[in-house]
């Protein structure tokens, strides 16, 4: 595994015109430029149309619903974009406490009713909240701009090279329903985390990147393009992903492939952006295609930044475990063997680090 010098990273605390980052204070301007960065070259931006929401709870779970322990709810948020009208669906279990809880909200590939792939009422017993949507409810996963959310930003369905994918739409409706959730009184607002698996890993960065409201987010393999370097990385690469999936970024990124030296940033700049909250990734040992030495090194790269306000990431190792949990500091990095999911020992460690 090259370590992190070797793979010549952009200096993350390097501004454009070369003046260095060295206290919290500084860190907005830097913090500036690289979101525009990967606004422009990753992930694209969308146009900047006037919105507004509402949200509208649909139906509530009767009161055997987990025993009794919990609350469901299915809410509907309508959004209007440039004046046109959108609505998708959502769902949250929240469990009954005096006071507000933690939750987490989710980017799901299902419309099912949560429990069917996610462990809800463990997560209500582990005293957190759970909110979740499929994300092809919003738009589909595929290079029609015309669907869904994207009709409204992209009413020709064209884009230009700068222009946000699919990955930015998901990510934008994860924030409406962050709307909604700063008002709902048995969530604590403050402590509200963005998470999702492969794609919806790197849409769940997005979000936390782009939307300093969410209090942190956990990326599950979320891999290339989301929390593994591109510079010196195994398994999938610029050049595969934008081939197969060109549609989730900017066009402007595909200009990358096979030219990842070249790029004037790499995923350790996507992960800052969430500081100095809290930040967690999770690998899996098996899951070559996601990388999960350079899911590691991402987060050691991004010690520096969060070093301002005196906080940890895990420190970069050699060779690391196929089972580890570096769960103490305010960045977090967890790997567990086998192969490519959200799995329940993922959820577990989502629990240990957000508690």
């Amino acid at each position: 595994m090259k370590s992190i010098k070797e793979r010549n990273l952009p200096d993350v605390l390097l501004c454009a015109d070369g003046t260095r980052v060295v206290s919290p204070e500084q860190w907005p301007r830097r913090r500036a430029e690289i979101d525009a960065l990967l606004s422009d070259t990753l992930f694209g931006r969308l146009p900047n149309l006037p919105f507004t929401w509402r949200c509208e709870t649909e139906s509530e779970g009767d009161e055997s619903y987990q025993a009794g322990k919990s609350i469901l709810r299915v809410v509907r948020m309508d959004v209007t974009v440039g004046g046109k009208p959108f609505s998708w669906k959502f769902f949250l279990s929240l469990p009954k406490r005096e006071t507000p809880v933690p939750a987490f909200l989710m980017l799901m590939f299902t419309r099912k009713l949560p429990a069917d792939t996610v462990p809800v009422e463990e997560i209500c017993d582990e005293g957190f909240g759970f909110v979740g949507f499929d994300y092809q409810d919003v738009t589909s996963d595929d290079g029609d701009f015309t669907n869904g959310l994207a009709a409204l930003f992209y009413p020709d369905g064209r884009r230009g090279e700068h222009d946000g994918g699919k990955i930015a739409l998901w990510a934008w409706a994860a924030s409406r329903i962050l709307d909604y959730l700063q008002t709902v009184p048995e969530i604590d607002s403050r402590r509200i985390y963005v998470t999702g698996h492969s794609r919806l890993g790197k849409s769940a960065l997005w979000a936390a990147a782009r939307d300093e409201r969410f209090a942190g987010g956990a990326s599950i393999q979320s891999g290339c393009s989301g929390a593994a370097l591109a510079r010196g990385k195994n398994g999938e690469t610029v050049e595969k992903i934008t081939n197969v999936f060109p549609y989730w970024f900017a066009p402007a990124y595909a200009a990358f492939a096979n030219r990842e030296a070249e790029m004037p940033f790499d995923q350790h700049d996507l992960l800052a952006l969430a500081a100095p909250r809290r930040l967690l990734v999770t690998s899996a040992a098996d899951d070559a295609w996601a990388d999960p030495d350079g899911e590691a090194l991402g987060c050691a790269a991004v010690a520096p930044v969060y070093a301002l306000w005196g906080l940890s990431a895990p420190a970069e190792r050699a060779d690391i475990p196929d089972s580890i949990a570096l769960l103490d500091g305010q960045v977090g990095y967890f790997r567990r063997p086998g192969t490519h999911c959200f799995s329940r020992d993922d959820w577990h460690a989502l629990f240990r680090f957000f508690r």
